[in-house]
Order: C-alpha cells, then structure tokens, then sequence
C-alpha cells in the first residue's frame, strides 16, 4: 500500500519534470549522490534527491523547504 506522502512525492516529481525543471537523469544523478543512500526507502530517495535539485538550481532554499514542511505537519496534524 502507497502512503499519501508517496503519492504526493510521486505527484511533485512528475510536475517538476513537466515544467521542466527536472529530468530521469538529473533525478537519477541527484538520488546516486545522496550519502544515506542506502538508509533511505524508494520515495524517501526521491524527495531528498529533489530537495537537493531544487536547492541545486536556487528554486527554492532548504529554509524555504523546511519551512513549508512545517506548515504542512501542522496542518496535517490538526494544528
């Protein structure tokens, strides 16, 4: 069973690639660069590796990413 997170990272991947702000391969380069590689699941990879992207080509900050993070726990949490 897909837990929503991964529907919602499977979701963003496939809009940042129509935008084209994002391609496979620079997905695929991003996901092999990650230190924790092997400590991560399939679409716990995904959403660092486009954190790291996006970061990568000043999309958005980490701050920012973390920030509406944040926003998004509460909100899911009732807060």
């Amino acid at each position: 069973e897909v837990e929503d997170w991964e529907r919602l990272a499977d979701a963003i991947n496939g809009a940042l690639g129509a935008r084209g702000l994002q391609s496979t391969d620079e997905l695929r380069r991003a996901i092999e660069s990650l230190e924790n590689y092997l400590d991560l699941s399939y679409y716990e990879r995904w959403v660092a590796a486009t954190e790291k992207l996006l970061v990568e080509k000043g999309v958005l900050t980490s701050d920012d990413i973390d920030e509406r993070a944040a926003l998004i726990q509460r909100r899911w949490n009732g807060s």
